[in-house]
């Protein structure tokens, strides 16, 4: 049976980043530790390349959950980019729960993990993220380094803004059927939507579907039966997908229905109409992450921030979007 890395950390008593310090001749540790880590290596019979063993730089994962947004992608590329001019190994290894490349990543070796996503990973070793702005501090319970807040709340608010200047109200939402993200915009809705206070069961403008066209297209159907006459899409799979099932029952955009899109992309200037989108600064993004991976690893003398920069989503007004009909 092949040994693996968690084998090695049960047997010496310590933590898997403690055996890949060890394996990495990086970081402080005792002495009395190393040599219950090498005992174990050599009691269980492990083997480890040489190769890995003897890199003389450190390795980092950069990662996207599964199925990213575009975002997200964007996001990594630029940080992968910009800690590979620092000398950084990178890996990319996607977050899914299906899989184990994450794990084998810290296996070979990473010594911290970067991804711009909102939910704890649980790993033993650095976790450096995004997280949104109304939860926990810089540092919350989970351990995670917090590089950035996205202002989710403010994103929406911008949005409702928007519609309800040009005389929408029954504003439905569209997002996902899991995920932090969509935990957080759903919140959202529900504490700034403009008719939160006309006694309505704002759940029934909310629909959550799967992360496709598909889903989308069922979605936007399914709000525009309940009389919205505006929604606001979490995904642009599902943005794609809504515009095509309203075009299905002839429907038209934004006549009988607005559309407002979270996150922008080079696609969203080309749907029919162009989306009108909440887009995120990537590039502030970034390099909060890069800035708070060289803290982190002491590639740089200077401090994590003690308060992390804030981003809140700019809206970008275009053509899926008009005024309500009377």
């Amino acid at each position: 049976m092949k040994v693996k890395l968690d084998d090695v950390a049960a047997r010496a008593g310590v933590s898997l980043a403690t055996v890949s310090r060890v394996l990495g001749n990086r970081g402080r540790v005792a002495a009395a530790t190393r040599a219950r880590v090498f005992a174990a290596m050599d009691e269980l019979g492990y083997s480890r390349s040489t190769l890995l063993r003897t890199a003389p730089r450190r390795l980092v994962a950069v990662s996207a959950p599964g199925n990213p947004e575009y975002w997200q992608v964007q996001v990594c590329t630029r940080v992968a980019t910009a800690l590979q001019d620092h000398g950084l190994l990178i890996t990319r290894p996607p977050v899914e729960t299906e899989t184990a490349p994450l794990e084998i990543a810290i296996a070979a070796g990473a010594v911290a993990l970067v991804t711009p996503t909102l939910t704890s990973l649980g790993t033993d070793i650095p976790c450096i993220r995004v997280d949104e702005q109304s939860a926990g501090t810089a540092d919350d319970s989970t351990g995670d380094i917090i590089a950035a807040r996205l202002d989710l709340g403010g994103g929406m608010t911008t949005a409702f803004e928007h519609l309800r200047a040009i005389g929408h109200r029954r504003i439905g939402l569209i997002c996902n059927d899991s995920g932090e993200l969509a935990v957080q915009l759903i919140r959202r809705f529900r504490a700034d939507h403009p008719a939160r206070s006309f006694g309505l069961n704002l759940d029934d403008w909310i629909a959550r579907v799967p992360k496709s066209f598909s889903g989308g297209t069922r979605a936007a159907l399914e709000l525009k039966d309940a009389t919205c006459t505006a929604v606001i899409v979490q995904s642009q799979l599902q943005l794609h997908g809504a515009l095509h099932g309203l075009r299905s029952r002839q429907l038209q955009v934004p006549r009988d229905m607005s559309v407002v899109g979270f996150g922008d992309s080079p696609t969203m200037r080309f749907t029919g109409p162009p989306a009108t989108v909440l887009g995120l600064d990537l590039d502030g993004l970034s390099q909060a992450l890069v800035e708070a991976t060289l803290s982190t690893l002491r590639i740089t003398d200077e401090a994590s921030r003690s308060v992390p920069p804030v981003f809140r989503p700019r809206l970008y007004a275009r053509a899926s979007t008009t005024a309500a009909r009377r």
